[in-house]
């Protein structure tokens, strides 16, 4: 039978480079799921209902010489408004029968230490009732009604600090749903003037739905998710350099111990002229070397003979010779 050549060098080279190609292809996924988010989350919203009050106004005067009845103000002089007339608007996306009920409430009181103390209230429903998607109710705020009781409460309890608040609080009631609540104020502020707070109000109920999604790398057509990814990838990345890194580390060229290094700086090229007519003392090692350069403190001189190294210490007659065979191809000279 024919035996098979097998080049061993060349079998652990292709062996190597396949590890190698192996490491930085793992390295490479091990980069992709590192900067891959492991999840994508996606949120969005969708208004389920909208629903929304609003009081539209006018002001109607005892003197017409400045602002004429049926103007509409932000702000209306107290003194010269008789009535503030408007017409309250509720409407709502969901259609869905439903019950409203708008109230208008008056609280006369006095403040003692920054405390409300109430001496009458009167509440008044102005309509009630069922309804789809919207309804409308008007409003009469009376202001010459309401300074006039105002000041016979204050002559019934000698109380002539005595104040008023009015508004109006609308409640619809939706079944299955909150309940939706607006209340308007009808202000009096320092300088006279009238004011109807909180006039608009819009309510809208939102759901928020995630979606969260795996993300994966395709890894020679299979997807492998970039959590599995982050753990799987470098650890093959690692198992594959190993091998060569091993290899490369126990074939790595060793070079030889330097056995003259630290007598480098005393050593010298030539050749001694008593050679040949003098016979060497041969010494045995690097150790008798230096003791002999340290007893004679002379240099050593380096030269080549017979294909050795030869390290000399001339001493007067004497020459000391330590030697050594030149390195072979391949090795590090000394």
């Amino acid at each position: 039978m024919k035996e098979i050549s097998v080049d061993k060098d060349k079998v652990i080279r292709i062996t190597l480079a396949v590890f190698i190609g192996l490491a930085v292809l793992f390295g490479v996924y091990s980069g992709m799921a590192y900067t891959t988010d492991p999840t994508t989350t996606k949120v969005t919203y969708r208004t389920l209902y909208a629903e929304k009050g609003e009081l539209s106004h006018v002001g109607f005067f005892s003197n017409e010489t400045v602002y004429k009845n049926g103007t509409s103000l932000e702000y209306y002089p107290a003194g010269v408004t008789r009535l503030i007339k408007g017409n309250y608007d509720y409407s709502s996306t969901l259609e869905a029968e439903s019950n409203y009920r708008a109230t208008l409430r008056t609280d006369y009181y006095v403040v003692s230490n920054k405390n409300k103390i109430y001496i009458k209230n009167t509440t008044r429903i102005i309509r009630s009732g069922n309804f789809v998607g919207s309804f409308s109710v008007p409003i009469t705020f009376n202001i010459t009604e309401l300074d006039e009781n105002l000041k016979r409460i204050q002559e019934g309890t000698g109380l002539f600090r005595a104040n008023v608040d009015t508004y109006l609080l609308v409640e619809v009631q939706v079944p299955g749903r909150e309940p939706f609540i607006q209340k308007i104020t009808l202000i009096k502020d320092i300088s006279g003037m009238l004011k109807l707070s909180e006039t608009t109000k819009e309510y809208k109920k939102v759901e928020r739905y995630t979606n969260t999604t795996v993300n994966t790398i395709d890894f020679i057509g299979k997807n492998v998710s970039v959590s599995t990814a982050r753990t799987l990838f470098p650890i093959m990345a690692l198992l594959f350099v190993i091998p060569p890194l091993g290899f490369a580390y126990t074939h790595r060229e060793k070079k030889p111990k330097d056995e003259l290094k630290g007598l480098r700086k005393f050593i010298v090229e030539g050749v001694p002229s008593e050679i040949g007519a003098i016979d060497p003392v041969e010494l045995g090692s690097v150790e008798d070397l230096e003791k002999v350069f340290d007893l004679v403190d002379k240099p050593i001189v380096h030269y080549v003979k017979d294909n050795q190294d030869v390290y000399a210490v001339v001493d007067g007659e004497v020459i000391y010779e330590y030697r050594k065979p030149l390195p072979q191809e391949g090795d590090e000279a000394n």
